[in-house]
C-alpha cells in the first residue's frame, strides 16, 4: 500500500488507559505519518472518553469523533463518521470494535486489526465450545481479508491458527511489540539512599493475570532465610483483597502497599528491582519501563513477556513456582553490585533502541506498506 497522502483512521475501544503510553503512541505515529508521508490522521473514542482529563487539549490538536460507548450501537455512527472522513485505512485498537468495522467499511478500505490482549481458553467443556465458536467467528470468518497486528508473538500465532481454520484468503499478520514513551523514566535515574533492606516492586493488579499472590507466597519462603528486604507492591484492582487472603494473620512488615502513581521515576527510584510474577501477558509496559529506568527485572518465563528475556539484566523464574522466585530474589539481593550495573546499563540500550515510540510507529508504518 502506498500510505502517502491517505486518511487514515484510528478506532479505539477503552478510555482511561489513555494518559499514558497508548496515546503517545499514537501521537508518535501521527506526527510520522503528517510529516513525512502527507498522510490526515483522525480518531474515534467513545463518548466515556470525553470526560477524562486529557480529551479537551486532545481535541483541539486532533480531528475527534466519539460514538456510543456499547458498540452494539454504534454502527449508524460509525456510517456516518465512514461518509464525512472518506478513511482509505482504518486500523482498530483493542478488540471491541473489529467486527462493527468491517460490517461498516468496503473492501476498499484497507483494515488494520490491533490484538493487544492475552486471549486463553476456558477450561469449562461447554463454555469452551462456545468461545472456541467465538473465535472462529471473530478471528476465523470475520478477518477475511484484514490485516492483523499484534503485539505478542504467540498471540500472533493465536490469530494465524483461527484464520487457517477458516480457510479464506488472510491479510497480513505480524508481530510489532509497544513502544514506551522513553521521557517518563530516561535519565531520570538517582541514587538511592539505603534504608539497609533491599526493595522489590510489583504493580498489582488483576491476580487472575498478574499473580501477586505468588509474590507474595515467595516473600515467605524468602523471610525464613533473611530479613533484609521489602517487598513493595502498588494497589491495584484487587491487591488489598489479596494480600489480605494471603496473609490472614496479619500483613508482615515487609510487605508495602503504595499507591498508583503517575510520577513513575519517583517510584523507581526507590527501589532496586522490579518483579513480574504474571501469568498472562503481551507486551508488559512495567517491564520495559523499569529496564530502560535501570532495574534489574525478575520475570516469570511466560511467552508474552520473553522479548526481554535475553537482556544481562533479566532474570527468569518458572511461572506460577513461588520456591524458583524466592530462589531468584535471594541470589538478586547477594548479587555483585558493580556487575549487576554492568548488565543494567546494557539492557537499558538495548531496550531504548527496540522500543521507542519512534521506533514503534516506523514498525507500524513499515506494516502499512506492505498490507
Amino acid at each position: 500500500m502506498n500510505i502517502k497522502n491517505n486518511r487514515l483512521l484510528f478506532v479505539a475501544q477503552y478510555a482511561t488507559p489513555y494518559e499514558g503510553n497508548f496515546i503517545a503512541s499514537l501521537k508518535a505515529l501521527e506526527v510520522i505519518l503528517y510529516k513525512e508521508y502527507g498522510c490526515e490522521v483522525a480518531y474515534v473514542f467513545p463518548k466515556l472518553a470525553s470526560s477524562q482529563a486529557w480529551m479537551n487539549e486532545f481535541r483541539l490538536k486532533h480531528r475527534t469523533f466519539f460514538i456510543h460507548d456499547d458498540v452494539r450501537y454504534t454502527r449508524t455512527e460509525l456510517e456516518k463518521i465512514r461518509d464525512e472522513y472518506v478513511p482509505t485505512l482504518v486500523h482498530t485498537h483493542f478488540d471491541g470494535y473489529d467486527m462493527i468495522v468491517n460490517k461498516v467499511f468496503k473492501q476498499d478500505v484497507k483494515l488494520v486489526w490491533h490484538m493487544h490482549n492475552s486471549l486463553s481458553y476456558i477450561n469449562h467443556p461447554l463454555k469452551a465450545l462456545y468461545q472456541m465458536w467465538c473465535f472462529l467467528q471473530h478471528y476465523g470468518f470475520q478477518s477475511k481479508y484484514v490485516n492483523i497486528i499484534s503485539v505478542s508473538d504467540e498471540m500472533k500465532k493465536f490469530a494465524e491458527k483461527w484464520q487457517k481454520r477458516a480457510l479464506h484468503k488472510i491479510g497480513l499478520i505480524s508481530h510489532i511489540p509497544n513502544g514506551i514513551d522513553l521521557s517518563r523514566v530516561m535519565n531520570r535515574r538517582k541514587s538511592r539512599v539505603s534504608s539497609g533492606k533491599f526493595c522489590f516492586l510489583a504493580f498489582g493488579g488483576r491476580n487472575v493475570a498478574k499473580r501477586i499472590d505468588i509474590l507474595l507466597t515467595a516473600g515467605e519462603k524468602l523471610a525464613k532465610i533473611r530479613n533484609d528486604f521489602q517487598i513493595c507492591i502498588t494497589k491495584g484492582v484487587d491487591t488489598e483483597a489479596v494480600v489480605n487472603a494471603v496473609f490472614r494473620g496479619g500483613i508482615p512488615s515487609w510487605v508495602i502497599l503504595k499507591e498508583q502513581t503517575k510520577d513513575i521515576a519517583s517510584l523507581f527510584n526507590s527501589v532496586d528491582c522490579f518483579i513480574s510474577s504474571s501469568e498472562y501477558e503481551t507486551f508488559s509496559y512495567a517491564i520495559c519501563e523499569a529496564s530502560v529506568f535501570g532495574l534489574p527485572v525478575i520475570q516469570s518465563d511466560i511467552a508474552g513477556t520473553m522479548w526481554n528475556a535475553e537482556n544481562p539484566s533479566t532474570f527468569l523464574f518458572k511461572v506460577n513456582d513461588a520456591v524458583a522466585l524466592c530462589k531468584q530474589m535471594d541470589m538478586l539481593i547477594d548479587a555483585d553490585k558493580k556487575e549487576l550495573e554492568k548488565s543494567v546499563r546494557i539492557t537499558m540500550e538495548n531496550n531504548k533502541r527496540h522500543y521507542s515510540l519512534e521506533q514503534w510507529a516506523r514498525n507500524v508504518i513499515s506494516f502499512y506498506t506492505q498490507i
